[in-house]
């Protein structure tokens, strides 16, 4: 029988946090570790830091394994704590984010992040900047900024073509979770020729007329198919006359 996150004995905090990573099967979590998990949600990393230790100790995310742990590798107390901090354990992690972001960590200097350098050289990890990502997707002209940028970098987007690889939940990842900044660069990706990649639920923008995603997000705060169903039928009844046949239609084609 399937096992449900809620059925752990876990705390309520790791529950709602697993949740909100889109995990909610026991089945969810095998074969993860913590940097698999990061790694899955790059930008969810003092999420997933929060929680490790209290799934760990039940056997549900393992350590990974022939992994390098900063504790392993010889380095400045200073650099150690810069580290710690920033929810890094392991040396791999590192390569997850740009050198803009490690440049931004609070008391790294620059002499500081030349021994960093010199750690990632050792054990073969590259550091790069997001440049090259601007540069390469310049002569589209896309609507982003350096924010959504460093998410495409943690997210592994090089090119224009590897933008295919994203769900429209990574894209609100990497708008911070603004709905309106993602569903306003989904279109304009979707113009361009952009087919985004299926997931587990799906953002009203989606499957909809534009005017009425954005009505439901003014006046409702209601973003999904998920949110959309689980409304009472009394609610929907209430809703704008000008919106209940978009409403309706996908209540019809996903309930």
């Amino acid at each position: 029988m399937e096992l449900y996150i809620d059925d752990l004995e876990i705390s309520y905090y790791t529950k709602n946090i697993l949740h909100e990573l889109g995990l909610t099967m026991v089945s969810d979590l095998a074969g993860h570790n913590y940097i698999s998990l990061i790694q899955k949600f790059p930008l969810k990393r003092h999420y997933v830091s929060a929680i490790i230790q209290e799934l760990n100790s039940i056997g549900y995310l393992l350590p990974p394994e022939n992994a390098v742990t900063i504790y392993d590798v010889p380095m400045s107390q200073r650099l150690l704590h810069i580290l710690e901090r920033n929810y890094i354990l392991y040396l791999s992690q590192l390569s997850l984010c740009s050198k803009e972001e490690l440049a931004r960590m609070r008391n790294l200097g620059e002499r500081t992040m030349i021994e960093l350098e010199e750690v990632c050289k050792a054990h073969g990890i590259e550091l790069r900047s997001v440049q090259s990502i601007k540069d390469k997707l310049a002569p589209y002209h896309l609507s982003f900024n350096s924010i959504h940028y460093e998410g495409l970098y943690k997210y592994k987007i090089d090119t224009f073509d590897e933008l295919n690889k994203l769900t429209t939940y990574d894209l609100h990842m990497i708008c911070q979770q603004d709905y309106r900044e993602t569903m306003k660069i989904y279109y304009i990706l979707k113009d361009k020729g952009i087919i985004f990649q299926e997931w587990e639920d799906k953002y009203l923008f989606e499957i909809m007329p534009k005017k009425d995603a954005h009505t439901l997000d003014r006046r409702y705060r209601i973003y999904t198919v998920s949110q959309l169903c689980s409304c009472a039928e009394i609610f929907i009844d209430s809703m704008p006359s000008s919106i209940l046949p978009s409403v309706k239609a996908v209540l019809e084609e996903y309930n």
